[in-house]
């Protein structure tokens, strides 16, 4: 029986989608030399770089999504299957039309990378690995592959969390302490420490622990997220890592919006916030190659306020056309498993 949507992990989901959109916008607009009056959000709400506050809200639902699907039994191989289809077909077919847009564009191929390089893109890698060596990466990001060995580890997680609670978070705790020691020691060399995959644990873990053991956002809780949003809003604490005050930013942000989404339980909130959820990962896939392709038109140029927002409907009208395309295709293509 196909389990009850979860109205708070949509909300959630909505406005991680917004926060990387966005930044990634403005950071395009920097990139292609364009001028802004305006930013459409602050690059620093509470402390914490926008992106990666939409990264951290990303992970905790993930975690999230993932208790909540799995149940009272996890079957391991089921899991693997449908995370697999999950994930690559949809890649695969974005990755070959982002690869043909650009043959036709460039009149051919400008790859001078070893073919085996190819195998990070084949398993998704390829943007979580860049930081190693140029290869084929085009589209998605560093978050992509992160993710992929979260999900590997989810049924490890999965029984330390419903078995050994306590053990799994002083494990998880050691874990991201000596990743933490070991970031200052490679700091600025290769992969920056926020993206290492055993870094981002503790935000995965919590989103399995709240729907495991939490469920709801008591009053203490509220006011503990206040505070910290509060605080965090006022006072400058990236100097401790910006991994660390992600990681406590963004457990409160989605402790926040948990409470609030119980007052948001209309239908046409209900709509909308599943049907931004149905394309988020097709938006996740496109929206780099998409903004690298549309924002250079306006190279030279100083955006105006309405300009700054026109440009930007403009990008997520595309990004919105190609999701849907995105969406059907991988829909066909899983059908002719069954045909």
């Amino acid at each position: 029986m196909k389990k009850q949507r979860l109205l708070y992990l949509d909300i959630v989901r909505v406005i991680a989608v917004i926060t990387v959109l966005v930044c990634h916008y403005t950071r395009e607009l920097e990139y292609q030399s364009v001028g802004f009056v305006t930013k459409l959000l602050p690059d620093y709400p509470f402390g914490v770089y926008l992106g990666s506050l939409g990264v951290s809200l990303f992970f905790i639902i993930s975690g999230a999504s993932l208790m909540y699907v799995s149940g009272e039994k996890l079957k391991i191989g089921t899991f693997y299957k449908k995370r697999f289809l999950n994930i690559y077909p949809m890649f695969w077919i974005a990755y070959l039309l982002a690869f043909l847009y650009n043959f036709w564009e460039n009149r051919g191929m400008q790859y001078l990378y070893p073919k085996s390089r190819f195998l990070l893109t084949l398993f998704g890698m390829d943007g979580y690995t860049e930081w190693f060596g140029a290869n084929y990466y085009l589209l998605g990001e560093w978050f992509l592959g992160c993710l992929i060995f979260l999900y590997l580890l989810f049924p490890l997680l999965r029984m330390g969390t419903v078995k050994y609670p306590k053990q799994t978070v002083v494990i998880a705790a050691v874990i991201y302490l000596v990743g933490s020691i070991l970031g200052k020691m490679y700091d600025g060399v290769g992969m920056p420490v926020q993206c290492w995959f055993f870094m981002r644990i503790p935000e995965f873990l919590f989103g399995m622990y709240f729907v495991r053991y939490i469920k709801t956002v008591s009053p203490p809780l509220l006011v503990g997220s206040l505070a910290v949003l509060a605080v965090t809003a006022v006072v400058d604490f990236r100097w401790i890592g910006a991994v660390h005050i992600t990681v406590v930013v963004g457990i409160a942000s989605f402790l926040f919006l948990v409470f609030v989404s119980k007052y948001l339980e209309f239908m046409p909130i209900q709509k909308f916030c599943g049907l931004i959820s149905k394309y988020s990962y097709a938006v996740f896939l496109s929206h780099h190659f998409l903004y690298a392709k549309i924002l250079p038109h306006f190279n030279g140029i100083v955006l105006s306020r309405s300009g700054v927002y026109f440009t930007f409907a403009i990008c997520i009208c595309v990004i919105a056309v190609v999701s849907k395309l995105l969406l059907w295709a991988n829909d066909k293509v899983l059908r002719l498993r069954h045909s």
